[in-house]
């Protein structure tokens, strides 16, 4: 089965467990979740994106919204899938990730999973991505 499209923001305080989760299932979900954002595009950030094809058997797992624009411009969800919160726990208890049930639902309900652009997601959200100063890398 072909990898599968996501844009995946979660808030800052829930983005460690993301990455240790993501990077749980091998090495293509190592380094994920290192652009961060903020609404004003200055720090502090308050979300990290990754976007970019992922495995199906980790892409199904997490939960999955659809958006489209109203007549007035206005962002309405017109689909939710939940995920699997209860198998992504199961996994990181077999892969020593830790973390409760609690920890991953929390992570769960506060992601924002899509299969838009990553820019139109972000614009959705109101969040830019966060640029270091001009001469400091």
């Amino acid at each position: 089965m072909p990898d599968i499209f996501r844009t995946l923001i979660v808030p800052a305080a829930n983005v460690e467990l993301a990455r240790q989760i993501a990077a749980s299932f091998g090495p293509g979900g190592s380094g994920m979740w290192i652009t961060p954002l903020s609404a004003t595009g200055a720090e502090p950030a308050s979300h990290y994106i990754s976007s970019g094809y992922v495995p199906p058997e980790y892409g199904y797992l997490v939960p999955c919204q659809t958006w489209q624009q109203d007549q007035d411009g206005t962002w309405v969800m017109t689909g939710s899938e939940p995920g699997d919160p209860v198998a992504v726990y199961n996994h990181c208890v077999e892969t020593g990730v830790a973390c409760t049930q609690a920890d991953v639902d929390a992570l769960f309900a506060a992601a924002d999973v899509t299969e838009q652009e990553p820019f139109t997601a972000m614009g959705r959200l109101g969040l830019q991505i966060i640029n270091p100063p001009i001469g400091v890398l």
